[in-house]
């Protein structure tokens, strides 16, 4: 899961994306995002659905692609 929050990290900072504004295109809170980020078992795959379509990116977790 620590390579979860480590991808989100490196697209946010490529991107040049805060938390505050990912929270915005996501509708989930930065408080929750910044849970998920220090500990992202945490993370729902609802969460991670809605991050990955306010992103337009993929997660593959496993053999599932999210």
């Amino acid at each position: 899961m620590e390579d979860i929050s480590y991808h989100l990290n490196q697209t946010l900072e490529s991107r040049g994306i805060s938390l505050e504004e990912l929270a915005q295109r996501s509708g989930i809170s930065a408080e929750v995002l910044q849970e998920i980020n220090t500990n992202p078992a945490n993370l729902t795959v609802s969460d991670l659905q809605r991050i990955s379509s306010a992103l337009n990116i993929s997660f593959q977790i496993g053999d599932t692609t999210i």
